[in-house]
């Protein structure tokens, strides 16, 4: 891994766990200090934050006066002279998102994502920022969060850097999963929420816009009318598809560098040069999200992936097949929870889950993506079917596909299996010619025999005709005398 890759993988751990993780990962000293100043520069280098209003704010300060040593001092500047931010509500490798109050031309709270810029910052962060900013614009869905206002923020001093901002609609919600069980959504109601995700999605897709790190903490769910709204957010991995661009820079991924959540990363993200993504990585990662919502756990679990090296946890993702929904279900010590968070009997869960809700999952996630649905509105339409007790697209697979897949998974035994075949098939069939010949051989002399046994008997007859004739003619002979 570069320098960049590694510094953006540790940023996504918990303090605690990033030594460990470079322990593993990084056993070049010099590339580990570089990435180890990153990480410390992270939480605790300048971070200037420019606001275009001079005058002090209601608390007597002048955002355009500080200088800030950590995104906490953020609290109470003003952003283009309109947004205080009152409370950061998320962090992350770019930057921070604020709660915030909109004072003109309206009144209303919004969120307002911020991004660090330093010297020297990498290319790529400032493109993926102007990526997300731009497939944001592109939005028009309800369940899609809107892009409010968008800009940047004046130098603050000589030599300084302008800092890009977006001002996003507030969403109040709480992630998917989290609202689910809080509010013990049945099966048939999270399959209805589930349709309006997909429904969002395929709105991204139409507008040229891959979200590559589709989860459920990108999920937001909050009530409207006592009925669930889920709102997609967080497209700060955007791609976009072939002939759409998002940025100079946001047309292909570099190579070198996984982009994505290794949780809910399709087959074709868990690589070095994942170039070739397109939306059915989108399509697994939604069939990994149903996968949850139906049974209370990924298809590869949290712990598994946790275990591994970075190369094993991505040929993990890459080649490891997910059990059923429903074996997973059976085998699961936490059912009785599982199923008491879905207001079903765990007895009942597993049949419930069992056949089609099992086929349509396994669909999206196939690890070929030619074999899942080929958009988000397609694998919408079979949960609909499922919901209305109509035949669904998705099967189960057929023998043939499993036999092949199982001797993809096995190649090397197969190979051996099949020479040791190959052998014995040899043997037998050589076997089996040595005695067909045998038997000719042997039918060949009987024959010959049997011929023989004619020609005997047929001279004997002869022999014994002529020896009659002689008799006859010598009791002939001795009459006439």
């Amino acid at each position: 891994m570069n320098e960049e890759t590694l510094f953006e993988r540790a940023l996504d751990l918990p303090p605690d766990e990033r030594a460990a993780f470079l322990d593993r990962e990084c056993p070049d000293p010099a590339l580990r200090a570089r990435v180890e100043a990153l990480l410390a520069a992270d939480v605790a280098a300048p971070s200037p934050l420019d606001a275009t209003a001079d005058k002090p704010d209601a608390c007597g300060v002048s955002a355009a006066t500080l200088s800030y040593r950590s995104t906490s001092e953020l609290e109470g500047a003003v952003i283009a002279g309109r947004y205080k931010l009152r409370q950061k509500i998320g962090e992350g490798g770019m930057g921070s998102v604020w709660m915030a109050d909109q004072t003109e031309p309206v009144k209303r709270k919004v969120a307002v994502k911020l991004i660090r810029v330093e010297r020297g910052q990498s290319k790529a962060i400032l493109a993926r920022f102007e990526a997300e900013r731009q497939a944001i614009a592109l939005m028009d869905h309800p369940h899609i969060a809107k892009l409010l206002d968008a800009g940047e923020t004046p130098p603050t001093h000589a030599g300084g850097l302008p800092m890009p901002f977006f001002v996003m609609e507030l969403v109040k919600g709480i992630p998917l999963n989290d609202y689910c069980d809080q509010y013990r959504l049945t099966i048939p109601e999270r399959l209805q929420l589930f349709i309006q995700i997909c429904s969002a999605v395929q709105h991204a897709h139409q507008k040229g816009v891959i979200h590559r790190d589709l989860k459920p903490s990108n999920i937001l769910v909050e009530s409207h009318d006592g009925k669930p709204v889920p709102k997609v957010i967080d497209f700060g991995l955007a791609k976009a598809t072939t002939g759409m661009q998002l940025t100079e820079q946001s047309l292909f991924t570099a190579f070198g560098s996984v982009l994505g959540t290794p949780l809910y990363m399709a087959p074709e993200q868990a690589s070095f040069n994942a170039i070739d993504v397109d939306t059915r990585a989108d399509v697994y990662a939604l069939g990994v999200i149903l996968y949850e919502l139906l049974t209370g756990t990924t298809p590869i679990t949290r712990d598994t992936l946790k275990k591994a090296a970075l190369d094993e946890m991505l040929k993990l993702i890459r080649e490891q097949e997910a059990p059923t929904p429903s074996s997973r279900l059976s085998s699961s010590d936490s059912k009785p929870s599982v199923a008491a968070n879905r207001q079903i009997e765990p007895a009942k869960l597993g049949r419930f889950v069992k056949g089609e809700l099992d086929w349509i999952v396994m669909k999206a996630l196939s690890k070929e993506r030619d074999r899942r649905y080929e958009t988000a509105s397609g694998f919408a339409r079979d949960i609909e079917r499922f919901l209305n007790h109509e035949p669904v697209s998705a099967g189960p697979p057929s023998t043939s596909y499993r036999v092949k897949k199982f001797i993809r998974r096995h190649r090397g035994p197969v190979i051996a299996a099949s020479l040791v075949l190959v052998a014995l098939v040899a043997g037998v069939v050589g076997t089996t010619l040595g005695l067909l010949e045998a038997r000719r051989q042997t039918a060949i002399a009987k024959k010959a025999l049997h011929q023989e046994q004619l020609a005997l008997a047929e001279r004997t007859a002869a022999l014994e005709q002529e020896k009659n004739a002689r008799e006859e003619a010598q009791r002939n002979l001795a009459y006439a005398r």
